[in-house]
């Protein structure tokens, strides 16, 4: 019922937006100017000085779009073999249509700017100026074709020439053609159930993905209503707004167009992909921080501080490890973990020996946690000579009380009594402060720079040493230098390796006889060769790309391979599934034979070593614009893990995927409020807030949908003989 609705729904927004929306964009300007077309062929140009360009067939595309979607209404009405069989087609129809008339807008723009380049070419090489390269930028001229306009722009810079501003610059889809596809899409998705073996599987897809599908889908209603709000439609030259229809049309570009800067970069260029991925791999590690403990009941709100410590331990092996890259590397980040590990283990600790609430004591350790940033990287430590005497007596009693745990006996008459022995400690401590706090004569000021602080008044540490740092993308990919460089990319081995990922999840259980293990691989393999070589003919086996300077680095796999042990740890070993079964019911778990204390401490040992792997991000790979600890380490990547624990549904999976969403909303935002005059980052801020607050709302869907008992007794028949 719920997908009738949805296919319904969208499919009379889908011929609304034929008529009022835009279909794509011939030109997309900063200050929110654009020049659009909507179907069947008209021209709406707010830039006020972008000439129309003819694109053919749009009067074909209106009307097989507008029957296509005629089809998916009615067929919400009919029966479920016809249903999701007119679905089916009417989907494939809706998706082919689409993408044709889009890649025509796009070969047309195309040929558009290539004439203007090579004109602009011409121009230069009839009357060169005295910094071009006649000869290169000859060679750049005879090229044009063959590449792409941005890498022919950049080598003709690189020439002497540099070409300003192209006519028809950023064009792109519009709100028309997006709901026309999605409506495609959806409707092809849900039409596969025509086939009995494939509408398991389909069911059990939207069951995982509802929840967070629909909260994603509310946030981005809800903050359209702001973005119209805070956002006037662009014009440019002599443009006027002349009746109330071109002000719709207007209106609906300008929010079209803030939702497509957020996600079209992040997912259309590989600069920008790098980004996200840059944004999502701290996301990645909280996330998988806060989700495990989850998985054991346990709230864990201390990543910020834990990064802290991951981050300071990581500074210092890097500083101080001596030997080859292969050993400074595993050891930095083995550190890393350390360093974290230790600072989740104490509230793990306390929980486990006292009953003390993990929130509180995480929450009050990020504070500590801070203070020893900030003590660390301060500039000329001023201490009173007492102060000194304080805290070299508080050392020496930690020493001594670290050594007599390890007496037998002695830990043994402590954990009778823990309590008493906490206090007697408690009053030693106090006392001796006092003592070796009274003032003696010729105390003075004593200044102190820790060895590690960089000089200067900046709190930084000293840059690691080269055996320390982990690479970079540019310098994975040959690119020497901090600017743009063209870099030829292998795409179809991505794709290859997709299909093959893929195909190892989706062949068993479509084909029966695929229930080897080898036999599933050897399939599998046979899928992705079949797509590389289709890839490969299609040219995508070297493809030239543009790269601008990032800072992602090879954190990124050591977030994924996090990842991957979680799940292997949690889903496959004793020690995970009794960690998890103390999350679901703490006594029913420790009837079975489960240490509560044990399971605790190690829990938050494991969340705590995840969230102290992002210094690998932040220190060891660079990405605080050098290789050192700074003081403006971004410890909020530690609570916005919470939300992508929430939204990941505390799966690796999920918190990978979610991640990922927020890094494109993040590298989205850092161009939202260049583009758009009355937009900033807040807006970004707002829509992830939006997405947690539907997923706690469980995204307003029936109790069927998101409660598996309820699901499974929703789709269990009735046994025979029962009375209705």
């Amino acid at each position: 019922m719920i997908e009738r609705i949805a296919l319904a729904t969208l499919a009379v927004l889908s011929m609304l937006g034929i008529w009022l929306a835009p279909w794509a964009a011939v030109a997309r300007q900063t200050g929110a100017r654009s020049a659009v077309i909507l179907l069947p062929g008209r021209f709406i140009d707010f830039t006020g000085r972008t000439d129309p360009l003819l694109i053919p067939g749009l009067t074909v595309v209106m009307i097989l779009c507008l029957i296509a979607l005629l089809v998916i209404l009615l067929a919400s009405f009919l029966k479920e073999k016809w249903r999701t069989l007119g679905w089916l087609l009417a989907g494939v129809v809706l998706l082919v249509t689409t993408v044709t008339s889009l890649n025509t807008v796009q070969q047309k723009v195309r040929q558009a700017k290539l004439d203007i380049v090579q004109t602009l070419i011409k121009e230069e090489l009839a009357a060169p100026g005295n910094r071009t390269d006649v000869t290169a930028l000859s060679d750049v001229l005879a090229r044009t074709s063959e590449r792409s306009i941005e890498l022919s722009i950049l080598e003709a810079r690189q020439a002497g020439f540099t070409i300003r501003r192209l006519a028809y610059d950023n064009p792109g889809s519009g709100l028309a053609a997006f709901l026309t596809f999605i409506t495609g899409l959806l409707a092809s998705f849900f039409g596969l159930g025509f086939f009995s073996k494939i509408k398991t599987f389909l069911n059990r897809i939207v069951r995982v993905i509802a929840v967070p599908a629909v909260s994603i889908m509310l946030s981005l209603i809800v903050a359209a209503v702001v973005i119209l709000l805070l956002q006037p439609t662009g014009i440019g030259g002599d443009f006027v707004i002349s009746s109330p229809f071109v002000r719709l049309v207007g209106r609906l570009e300008i929010l079209w167009r803030a939702y497509l800067t957020l996600f079209s970069d992040s997912l259309g260029t590989l600069s920008g992909f790098a980004e996200s991925l840059k944004f999502a791999t701290p996301l990645i590690l909280t996330g998988l921080a806060v989700a495990f403990g989850f998985q054991a009941g346990l709230f864990n709100i201390g990543a910020p501080g834990q990064m802290v410590l991951g981050a300071v331990f990581a500074m210092l092996a890097g500083l101080y490890m001596p030997g080859p890259r292969f050993v400074v590397v595993p050891v930095a980040i083995l550190s890393a973990a350390l360093g974290g590990g230790l600072w989740g283990a104490i509230p793990g600790w306390l929980k486990a020996r006292f009953g003390a609430n993990e929130v509180i004591n995480t929450i009050l350790l990020n504070y500590v946690a801070a203070s020893i940033l900030l003590f660390s990287l301060s500039s000329s430590l001023a201490f009173a000579s007492a102060a000194l005497r304080i805290l070299q007596f508080l050392g020496i009693l930690a020493l001594i009380i670290v050594i007599l745990g390890l007496i037998p006996p002695l830990r043994l008459r402590v954990a009778k009594a823990p309590r008493l022995v906490f206090a007697v400690i408690g009053v030693i401590a106090l006392v001796g402060m006092v003592v070796v706090g009274l003032p003696r004569s010729g105390d003075g000021t004593v200044v102190l720079n820790m060895p590690f602080k960089a000089p200067g008044s900046e709190p930084k540490s000293y840059p690691l040493q080269e055996t320390a740092h982990m690479a970079q993308l540019p310098a994975l990919l040959g690119v020497a230098g901090e600017g743009e460089a063209v870099v030829i990319l292998n795409l179809a081995l991505v794709w290859a390796l997709l299909a093959f990922g893929v195909a190892l999840w989706l062949l068993p259980k479509l084909i029966a006889r695929l229930k080897n293990r080898w036999q599933n691989l050897a399939a599998s393999a046979l899928v992705a060769a079949a797509v590389y070589a289709l890839a490969a003919i299609l040219g995508q086996a070297q493809v030239e790309t543009l790269l601008s300077p990032t800072k992602l680095n090879t954190s990124f796999i050591i977030a994924i391979l996090a990842a991957i042990c979680v799940y292997y740890f949690l889903w496959r070993t004793k020690w995970g599934y009794e960690l998890r079964a103390v999350g679901v019911s703490p006594k029913a778990a420790e009837y079975g034979g489960a240490n509560i204390a044990r399971n605790t401490i190690l829990t938050m040992t494991i969340s705590g070593a995840l969230a102290g792997l992002t210094a690998c991000h932040y220190v060891l790979g660079g990405a605080l614009e050098e290789y050192s600890l700074r003081q403006a380490l971004p410890t909020n990547d530690g609570f916005d893990g919470i939300a992508v624990a929430l939204l990941g549904g505390n799966t690796p999976l999920g918190v990978v995927l979610a991640a990922f969403l927020f890094g494109v909303l993040k590298n989205g935002g850092t161009i939202l409020n260049v583009t758009f005059t009355g937009l900033t980052r807040d807006v970004v801020s707002m829509i992830l807030a939006l997405v947690v607050l539907f997923i706690a709302a469980r995204g307003f869907l029936p109790e069927a949908i998101t409660n598996p008992l309820k699901r499974k007794l929703a789709s269990d028949p009735k046994p025979t003989g029962e009375d209705s």
